[in-house]
């Protein structure tokens, strides 16, 4: 009797593992999804730098002519 509850429980335990094997981790999601946010804005960081250095370079041009044609 014992042994039947015994090997009923051993393949039990099989079953869970084997199971666990095919479920999906939440965290490992989870810091996927983190990883790609921070990809994300990462990339737009830059790409907005660099729209605002192109901006400041036409200012500064626009003022270097402004100031050239005022000083004549």
């Amino acid at each position: 009797m014992i042994l039947y509850v015994l090997i009923g429980l051993f393949s039990f335990s099989i079953l869970l593992f084997i199971l666990s094997l095919f479920k999906r981790d939440k965290v490992k999601d989870l810091e996927e999804q983190v990883e790609q946010l921070s990809l994300t804005i990462m990339q737009e960081n830059y790409q907005m730098k660099k729209r605002i250095k192109i901006l400041e370079e036409e200012l500064l041009f626009h003022d270097e002519e402004l100031h050239n044609t005022f000083k004549k």
